[in-house]
């Protein structure tokens, strides 16, 4: 499918606009697929995969109580925000589409706990201080401008409670220069370039996966600067598991002993140390690719829908380099890597 772009003469000079034309075509033209391109040919899948991405990607090594205030950024149809909002007090959605919250606002009309709200870039009707989670999923690789995501930033700092959290995903990828930056290939980011822009706005950088992939994700936690921090959303403490982190190691061809020293320490990371996998794999089929990224990855075989997913996603189109960052950046390799658990410290801010 074509991914389709507004013209307009005056969208060209304003971020904003290009992003809520651009958008509101998308919603017009396919709402389901721009949203969630892996799992948008029905309804029903559609909404299934809501509640797996809540778990997996925005609570993933959080503990959230059901008395949270949460913000969703780039909410779109609410496919998050549903499973979101049965589990917290209080759920509000932005986004930059009008045509995205009319149909989330249908779509949720049964969730009185939700409220929906389009923005031009800021957290509208939120007061300082009074949300305890602020989360976003694939929003910000669309965005097309620095400083608009730094506003999203900021302004997820001004609307946190001391000790709230802000969970969202980055590009981290480099960017090739010939390469276009729109509202679908929006702007890329380093992990440290993140963090330093984290840091003034009172944020302290408490995870990072994925870094130099496609899903790199971000975790932080507004500082308490001796106010009484919330108890209504805790980070559970991770450390790398020492054998499970050498047996990928291994399974990647690389010297385990050597390089987990690297990948504890932050030096080197899964992403750059997974390109010899790309390059043995390249002349693969489809089929046998997704097989071995399992194998390796994960360290089991396939499932038949996972098989299936992404093999048909490589036919399609989809770089291999691309299947590769969502096995770096899935809750199952993470739990595998460093489980979570919950200790006394996980508890202060």
């Amino acid at each position: 499918m074509r991914i389709p772009f507004a013209r307009s003469f005056r969208g060209l000079f304003s971020p904003a606009r290009r992003m809520r034309e651009d958008w509101d075509e998308r919603a017009r033209k396919n709402a389901r697929y721009f949203i969630d391109c892996g799992h948008g040919g029905s309804d029903e899948e559609f909404w299934r995969s809501g509640p797996r991405d809540v778990e997996d990607f925005v609570l993933e090594g959080l503990a959230v109580s059901p008395e949270a205030e949460v913000l969703e950024i780039g909410c779109g149809m609410g496919r998050l925000l549903r499973p979101m909002s049965e589990r917290v007090a209080r759920a509000t959605g932005v986004d930059i589409s009008g045509e995205m919250i009319a149909r989330a606002t249908q779509a949720l009309a049964d969730r009185p706990n939700v409220r929906l709200l389009r923005t031009d870039g800021d957290l509208p009707e939120t007061p300082d201080a009074s949300l305890d989670l602020v989360y976003s999923f694939v929003v910000f690789q669309h965005v097309p401008s620095r400083a608009a995501v730094s506003r999203y930033l900021a302004e997820a700092a001004r609307v946190l409670r001391a000790g709230g959290v802000l969970r969202f995903q980055a590009d981290g990828r480099p960017r090739n220069p010939l390469e276009p930056v729109d509202t679908w290939r929006g702007v890329r980011y380093t992990a440290a370039a993140l963090a330093a822009e984290l840091s003034p706005l009172g944020l302290d950088v408490a995870d990072v996966v994925g870094e130099g992939s496609q899903y790199m994700r971000f975790t932080a936690r507004r500082r308490a600067d001796g106010r009484a921090a919330t108890s209504a959303v805790r980070i559970l403490e991770r450390a790398w598991d020492p054998e499970a982190l050498e047996a990928l190691l291994a399974r990647l061809g690389r010297p385990a002993a050597a390089d987990r020293p690297r990948i504890e320490s932050g030096a080197a990371t899964l992403r750059g140390l997974s390109d010899g996998f790309l390059a043995a794999r390249a002349a693969d089929s489809a089929s046998a690719f997704v097989t071995a990224a399992y194998r390796t990855f994960l360290g089991r075989e396939p499932d038949p829908e996972g098989l299936a997913f992404y093999a048909r996603e490589i036919e399609t189109g989809t770089p291999r380099a691309h299947v590769v960052d969502c096995f770096l950046g899935s809750a199952e390799l993470d739990r595998k890597l460093r489980p979570p658990r919950l200790t006394s410290s996980s508890l202060s801010a």
